[in-house]
């Protein structure tokens, strides 16, 4: 799981670090950090994992505007397998492009990946150096590059934790039912569900079965998931009577409960991390309940992980009291996290609390 995020000259965030819980909802006010703190997970995506140019993403562009230091700094931590490992990015300008200053990867404290200063140093699982390398790109992560071996299963251990981190923003409108394509790494909207379907249930069976299982209690008359291979290659959901609707016929509700339930298994189940911004959205309170529910059971299970950003009322009581945290700004400086505080006596619910302002949520 994710233990320690840490950002620096980033949008509003300037030395911030983040020690994520198991299970968290995180509140905040408009303009606390959020959205840029799921913009500074996908970044490190896109760039560690997908292989993404920074000078792509425009990175050098995306300062604290009242910092005047030039480099950006990335570090993430997560404890698998009963050892902790933390990756280490340092960006900055050079000829008015971003490059890679320093990426590495350690493990218990020590290196098994290092890039500076042009060159590439791994070790293998028990520490012994590798061949140093160079790559041919300073602006795209090496790790990203780097090929896998039967010596370096840590490194690889953690490469593949990485992979299956997730952030999600769910937007309906962009929904579409083609998916004549797999994609292994669905986008934050999953303006690609279907072709990141496509991809699941053919790798994972047995959580497909679930995963419809879920979807026929959840939908009255449900059946199945299927893709029409005629020249469009469309999902379709199939209910009683022979009754087929493409993904993007279905209303804004029924896509993201389908999406949030694939979530569910494809991802909390499989004991990955998923950061999830806002999900409550078009779905409504009798939906949302049972899910929540079993996407905690889901992580407590798997020893997954998952991050929830909402103003739901019932996801602010279900959560705020055992692990609830806020992004806190004064002004317009720099983020800070601050544990939520809830006092029973009071007599209202968590919820009561920040909607009455007397909790900034």
């Amino acid at each position: 799981m994710l233990t320690r995020l840490y950002i620096d000259n980033f949008r509003c965030f300037v030395n911030f670090e983040y020690r994520p819980a198991r299970t968290q909802l995180i509140l905040g006010a408009n303009g606390s950090g959020k959205s840029s703190f799921i913009e500074a997970l996908l970044f490190l995506h896109r760039f560690a994992v997908q292989g993404e140019s920074i000078y792509g993403i425009s990175m050098l562009y995306q300062r604290t505007r009242w910092q005047s230091r030039p480099d950006q700094t990335f570090e993430l931590e997560a404890r698998l397998d009963g050892e902790s490992y933390a990756y280490h990015l340092a960006i900055g300008p050079e000829l008015e492009r971003t490059r890679v200053k320093s990426e590495y990867v350690h493990l218990n404290g020590r290196p098994i990946f290092e890039f500076s200063n042009g060159e590439v140093r791994h070790y293998s699982d028990s520490f012994e150096p590798k061949p140093i390398y160079y790559p041919d790109d300073l602006y795209r992560s090496a790790l990203s590059a780097l090929g896998e071996g039967n010596d370096i299963r840590k490194l690889t251990r953690f490469r593949h934790w990485f992979r299956g981190l997730a952030c999600f923003r769910m937007n309906p409108f962009v929904m579409a039912a083609m998916g004549d394509e797999c994609h292994i790494n669905p986008s934050a909207d999953l303006s690609d569900f279907a072709a990141w379907y496509n991809d699941l249930r053919r790798r994972y069976p047995t959580q497909n079965e679930a995963f419809l299982a879920s979807l026929r209690a959840v939908f009255d008359g449900f059946e199945d998931l299927r893709f029409d291979w005629g020249p469009d290659s469309a999902l379709e959901a199939w209910f009683a009577g022979e009754t087929q609707f493409r993904f993007n016929e279905l209303s804004d509700g029924q896509r993201c409960l389908i999406c949030l339930y694939a979530i569910l298994h494809f991802v909390l189940a499989r004991g990955h991390t998923a950061i999830l911004d806002e999900p409550d959205n078009f779905i409504s309170l009798r939906e949302i309940q049972p899910w929540l529910m079993a996407a905690e059971d889901a992580v407590e299970n798997s020893g997954g992980q998952i991050l929830i950003i909402s103003h739901h009322p019932e996801i602010i009581n279900q959560l705020a009291t055992s692990g609830g945290v806020r992004f806190v700004r004064d002004g317009i400086g720099p983020v800070r996290v601050e544990d939520f505080h809830y006092e029973p006596d009071s007599g209202l619910e968590p919820a009561e609390l920040v909607a009455r302002g007397w909790k900034n949520g």
